[in-house]
């Protein structure tokens, strides 16, 4: 699904059934099928219904309506500050948890996901209603579209738990909320399992595995391990310890990609590691339709990255901290934040004197997060290295240092590395279509990767399985952090490399035989594997410790960074879930506000 260029066609087709709100459309999807009802249709359908995940449809902001989730799951968590405190202040407002029901990000979001749920539908109608399809390929394209349904569904439903399912069949719209939508959601995910092919055409399309994967994760969020468990055996290949059949799009068994990085590469991305991903390329006549826009302002502050200051999606001194390791190269999972790992908040650009932080780090850190005196993918390589070292300055080609970020006293010194592309894929992997100050990117972003379902099944045991078992699984991933690359860095001129920093990992070597300890070392595996990639806020919410966990988080962190934080406070009960907005409760009075709203 890379090459979406007919998606400002598709829109035009798409408008007669998506106006200012899915609340507010009569007779949905009338024009549609009509216009649609045939394979060629159903197949347009479908694309753009792909499209939506990315979050840019016809309702959609940037930021506010980005498919990474990183508005609503990164800088709520802990794990990242907004940053740079230019451009509207709706995600301020949402990292400081004073949302309201007339948030205008909120309402974008909650319009750009149930425009994905209406165009679902859309297909369903079409599929049904075509005359040139056979009943083999209605059932097919009714299954994708029942997958990418409940991926819309499942957004919603972490967001605002109480949410309405639109399902084809409905027609007026006023739709309460209090129905719990899971086993809808699972019900949609339980038809593409059973209809959807192992194999695809196209890589971007999902697979019955994929479905597998994402029932699965409906199960986790229900705390239903018995049935997860059981799922995700039957999906993890015997190489991984499971009993399963789990194959990618490609056909290609699951399995960790040999780097860590390779995962946010766009050279090396649909590798056997990913689940399902958002789909992004660029110059590829779709005008920008097709860039990641909703991480274009998450970049370093310099041309040709960005001219604009945003630098957004910071990374926190918190997580930055949980990188360190003991000398077991184990996480220190108990007093990783006692104290903050050395950097340059407080330190001018030139001054040559800084050193890096000189105790040792997971390498996923520096691939991760972007810190003084360690590379940046290929932009960066520190000048203070070999004879000819010119200190420092905000271009490309030099350190990550002062003048990679926009406004230190507001985010903090360091920039997110995930998703950005490399300088030697400038014009291959970006464009200047959006804004002349903010380059599009082709990076994929993984919605679910394998490593992310090892995690799961490690959950699991913990809960109700075999304690070692997911110690095995964590190790697994902790193994490929170890075996795979680091960042280098040239430390002479006849092409020797040195690694960055003091890496030093290991994997878990001692039985677990404490429940308790091997549920914080998953779920802090969980936050090293997958920081910054929008899951973190939902996990906390999920596993029931959000309010705690970001109260011990602003108590110390706020000292950090009093510019930003000081006076923030989580309210547990409430701000666990984003309120409905105020726009569709008027619209639609069955609709029941969150609590606290």
């Amino acid at each position: 699904m890379k090459r979406l260029s007919f998606f400002a066609c598709l829109l035009i087709l798409l408008a007669g059934a998506c106006k200012k709100s899915f609340l507010n459309v009569d007779a949905p999807n009338t024009v549609t099928v009509d216009a649609l009802a045939n394979k060629t249709g159903v197949q347009q359908l479908l694309v753009g219904t792909y499209h939506d995940i990315t979050g840019l449809t016809i309702h959609s902001g940037w930021w506010s309506t980005s498919g990474t989730n990183w508005v609503y799951g990164d800088i709520t968590s802990g794990d990242a500050y907004r940053g740079g405190s230019n451009d509207g202040t709706d995600g301020i407002t949402i990292e400081h948890f004073q949302t309201l029901s007339t948030t205008g990000f909120v309402y974008d979001k909650w319009r750009s996901v149930y425009d994905g749920v209406s165009h679902a539908n859309a297909v369903i109608l079409a599929a049904a209603a075509a005359n040139d399809m056979t009943d083999d390929e209605k059932l097919l394209a009714t299954a994708e579209a029942r997958f990418l349904r409940g991926h819309f569904h499942f957004d919603a439903k972490k967001m605002w738990n109480m949410v309405p399912f639109i399902d084809e069949t409905v027609t007026d719209f006023k739709v309460a909320n209090t129905e719990n939508i899971w086993p809808r959601i699972e019900a949609d995910f339980r038809f593409a399992f059973d209809h959807l092919p192992a194999k695809q055409p196209l890589k971007g399309q999902a697979n019955k595995w994929a479905a597998a994967c994402y029932l699965a994760k409906c199960y986790l969020f229900e705390k239903n391990f018995t049935a997860a468990k059981v799922l995700l055996d039957s999906i993890i290949p015997p190489s991984y310890g499971g009993h399963g059949n789990g194959v990618n799009s490609q056909g290609n068994p699951y399995a960790l990609s040999v780097n860590f990085d390779d995962n946010f590469n766009a050279a090396t991305e649909n590798n056997p590691e990913q689940v399902f991903q958002i789909e992004f390329s660029v110059n590829d006549g779709s005008n920008g339709g097709n860039e990641n826009i909703g991480e274009s302002a998450n970049t370093p502050n310099f041309y040709p990255i960005s001219s604009f200051g945003t630098t957004w999606k910071q990374p926190t001194f918190n997580l930055v901290n949980a990188f360190k390791t003991d000398a077991n190269g184990l996480p220190m999972l108990d007093t990783f934040n006692v104290t903050n790992m050395t950097n340059d908040e407080n330190v001018s650009g030139d001054d040559l004197t800084y050193s890096t932080y000189q105790g040792t780090v997971d390498p996923r850190l520096d691939w991760t997060v972007g810190r003084r005196g360690v590379p940046y993918l290929d932009w960066a390589s520190p000048s203070y290295f070999g004879a000819n070292a010119t200190g420092y300055s905000s271009y490309p080609s030099s350190d990550p240092n002062y003048g990679w970020i926009n406004d230190r006293n507001f985010g903090g010194p360091y920039s997110p590395v995930k998703n950005n592309y490399r300088a030697s894929q400038v014009g291959l992997y970006s464009d200047y279509y959006a804004q002349g100050y903010l380059l599009g990117s082709a990076v994929n972003y993984s919605i679910i990767r394998f490593a992310d379902v090892l995690l799961w099944a490690a959950e699991c045991e913990v809960e109700i399985g075999d304690l070692n078992r997911a110690r095995a699984l964590v190790n697994y991933v902790r193994n490929r952090a170890k075996t795979g690359r680091m960042v280098e860095v040239a430390y002479d001129y006849i092409g020797n490399y040195l690694p960055s920093a003091n890496y030093s990992i290991d994997i878990y070597n001692t039985a677990w035989a404490d429940q308790t300890m091997a549920r914080n070392a998953v779920r802090f595996e969980r936050r090293l594997e997958l920081a910054l990639e929008g899951h973190r806020f939902f996990d906390l919410v999920r596993w029931g410790i959000a309010a705690d966990y970001i109260t011990t988080y602003l108590t110390k962190e706020k000292d950090r960074l009093p510019n930003n934080l000081k006076g923030v406070a989580f309210k547990a009960n409430q701000y666990e879930y984003f309120p409905i907005p105020q726009q569709e409760i008027d619209l639609d009075p069955k609709l029941k506000q969150n609590p606290g709203y």
